[in-house]
């Protein structure tokens, strides 16, 4: 049998990237090495494309990657061209058209589509130019929601009903299509089996219970340590968590997975 080649997936904001100041250099050995190795990193997060486009240039990173939690996947030569390969959420517009029904309906929330640029740089402690790609908005609504615990569970039930989503996030409650990060994992887990034909082992990180579909679906589940309890997911083989916070946690969870792997002790567990 021809030996499996990993695929990492990886979320951004706390995991990747440092929650506070979203700086990714703890990270840069496994990094270094996983390129060594010819293991694509695919970013699948909350951010947008113009933000994931400027992070790869920074960061170094060919595959492709995944944005607005699995709302759209863009090729590797992203760069050059802007549309996504695999068109899979609702349009921004969409969204905002029911989130305006709701606050006529007395549900109290702000987002991104009701901020200035100062103003998301403020909630999110971006840049100036950080939170004007960060606005750039296709797919999701990123918010805060003001009410009560009971008005937001209504107010999430409601959404379900118009068949969206509401993901919390490590900061926002964010809204979008029936699409998450794990569909999209195992759409890209398809491709490259059939690309690479030989078996893939998905590695996936993240820190948030916006993560959850992502590691439910991945054969290696990597839950990177923040300042709130780690989610529950019903997956229980190959579940790792990292000591360390953000970058650092996952420079230490993936040198141990890479050391796995060159032992043969890693494994398919999920289908695509």
């Amino acid at each position: 049998m021809t030996s499996a080649r990993l695929l990492v997936f990886t979320d951004m904001d706390g995991t990747l990237l440092d929650h506070d100041n979203y700086s990714w250099q703890a990270a840069e050995p496994a990094l270094a090495e996983l390129t060594k190795q010819e293991i694509p990193v695919i970013c699948n997060t909350s951010k947008t494309f113009a933000e994931v486009k400027q992070l790869h240039q920074q960061l170094g990173l060919s595959a492709p990657f995944i944005v607005e939690n699995g709302s759209a996947i863009y090729s590797a030569n992203a760069e050059t061209a802007d549309q996504p390969a695999h068109n899979i959420g609702a349009k921004r517009q969409q969204i905002l058209s029911e989130l305006s029904f709701l606050r006529q309906q007395g549900h109290q929330f702000e987002g991104f589509n009701d901020w200035h640029n100062e103003e998301i740089v403020q909630q999110t402690g971006l840049s100036i130019a950080e939170a004007e790609l960060s606005g750039q908005r296709q797919y999701s609504e990123p918010l805060l929601y003001k009410g009560n615990e009971q008005q937001k569970a209504q107010f999430i039930e409601y959404l379900q009903a118009k068949n969206y989503l509401a993901l919390q996030g490590g900061r926002f409650l964010s809204i979008q299509g029936q699409c998450d990060k794990g569909k999209a994992l195992l759409k890209l887990k398809a491709e490259y089996e059939n690309l690479w034909q030989t078996p893939v082992i998905t590695i996936a990180l993240g820190d948030s219970q916006n993560d959850c579909a992502m590691l439910e679906a991945a054969d290696v589940s990597v839950w990177i340590k923040s300042h709130k309890a780690f989610p529950t997911i019903q997956k229980k083989e190959q579940v790792f968590y990292s000591d360390l916070f953000g970058p650092a946690g996952w420079n230490e969870t993936m040198a141990h997975i890479l050391l796995l792997h060159s032992n043969k002790q890693l494994k398919p567990v999920t289908t695509s």
